[in-house]
């Protein structure tokens, strides 16, 4: 169960800022955005996000855990393949919502509230372990994630994400 929080707050990295910033330079430059464009397509996505969750983060409380997290990772997923096939702002609206949803928002959302009703002894080690996905990701990530970027595009990379999500 340590490991389920953990891999669930790791990869709730796709969705945080600091991982979408290193496609920025592409999709600008793919879709023909400027910084400004851009900019409002995240923000914009960001705070529907922020506010769907505060309605969506409950049903863990009355759904199965392997069925919430089955579809979280779908969610993420499904982010990760609308964000590659981008291709306006549209496309960039929603993928962006549904990675901030599912990645940013409701995977770590999972890990934590299980390492919270699995342990009842050892519960703040165990939401510790499971916190450490974030730094983790926050080291590991931006080299795996440029130099993917560089070897196969900004696009074909989001689809090297989405297929990593059910592998794991």
């Amino acid at each position: 169960m340590l490991g389920f929080g953990f891999i669930t707050v790791f990869w709730g990295n796709f969705g945080q800022s600091f991982f979408v910033s290193w496609f920025g330079t592409g999709i600008q430059t793919s879709l023909g955005l400027s910084a400004t464009a851009y900019g409002s397509a995240y923000s914009a996505a960001t705070l529907a996000s922020g506010i769907v969750i505060m309605a969506v983060g409950g049903i863990i409380d009355r759904v199965p855990l392997r069925r919430f997290s089955t579809g979280v990772a779908l969610g993420l997923m499904s982010a990760a393949l609308v964000l590659s096939f981008a291709s306006n702002l549209m496309l960039l609206v929603a993928g962006f919502f549904l990675l901030r949803l599912f990645g940013q928002g409701l995977l770590p959302h999972t890990g934590f509230t299980t390492m919270a009703r699995f342990f009842d002894e050892n519960r703040g080690k165990a939401v510790s372990i499971a916190g450490s996905g974030i730094p983790l990701g926050e080291i590991l990530l931006p080299v795996i994630t440029v130099t993917m970027i560089e070897w196969i595009g900004w696009q074909n990379s989001w689809r090297m994400v989405a297929i990593s999500i059910p592998l794991l």
